[in-house]
């Protein structure tokens, strides 16, 4: 199965942006463990799944599925958790999918498996990804990827303030990567390793 063959799987149109760089370095790191925060339908999380179930790989998916985007805990019902598990069904990939219906502050707590890929896309206001990347980071093993979406966007600022402000607090070299056509509203796919 190509990196191209999963990208294009309806269930994932127009909301895997850069899907084909965010599988290449699937393929490239081959993680094991993965943990995705912010899922809402499963449009990243399915093809990841699909890679990486070939060497037994698992991919945790947290999310409220109640609340925006924004931070905003408009509802904190899991209401879109159904359509989540459906498209999880019907993709194939439900055996290698884990579904955490939480904040991603109250998950962490909980966490003590080493991560070999963090994919970080929950609350996209500036302290919520700070917050994520100050929390869930650590649990990175050495050497393992770390990726955000909707880096540059115009509507959510906060996304770019907080990424640039963690990466000079680590010291890191992170990697701006941008599609080609360019994703709507040209946001950028943001990643390194920890």
């Amino acid at each position: 199965m190509t990196a191209t063959a999963v990208a294009l799987d309806p269930l994932t149109q127009g909301w895997f942006h850069h899907g084909d760089q965010i599988l290449s370095l699937v393929e490239r790191y081959r993680p094991k463990v993965c943990v995705e925060l912010g899922t809402w339908q499963g449009a990243s999380a399915i093809p990841v799944a699909r890679a990486i179930r070939r060497w037994r790989g698992t991919v945790t998916c947290v999310d409220t599925w109640g609340g925006a985007i924004d931070g905003d805990p408009t509802s904190m019902q899991p209401w879109m958790l159904l359509s989540c598990v459906r498209n999880m069904k019907q993709a194939g990939v439900s055996g290698n999918v884990r579904l955490i219906a939480s904040t991603t502050t109250a998950a962490v707590q909980w966490w003590t498996e080493p991560i070999d890929y963090l994919y970080v896309d929950a609350d996209h206001s500036y302290e919520g990804v700070l917050a994520d990347l100050r929390a869930w980071v650590p649990h990175v093993k050495p050497g393992g990827l770390i990726l955000g979406d909707d880096y540059g966007s115009d509507t959510f600022p906060g996304v770019q303030a907080a990424w640039d402000e963690f990466e000079r607090e680590r010291g890191l070299a992170l990697t701006r990567y941008q599609s080609t056509p360019p994703a709507a509203q040209n946001i950028q796919l943001i990643y390194g390793t920890a």
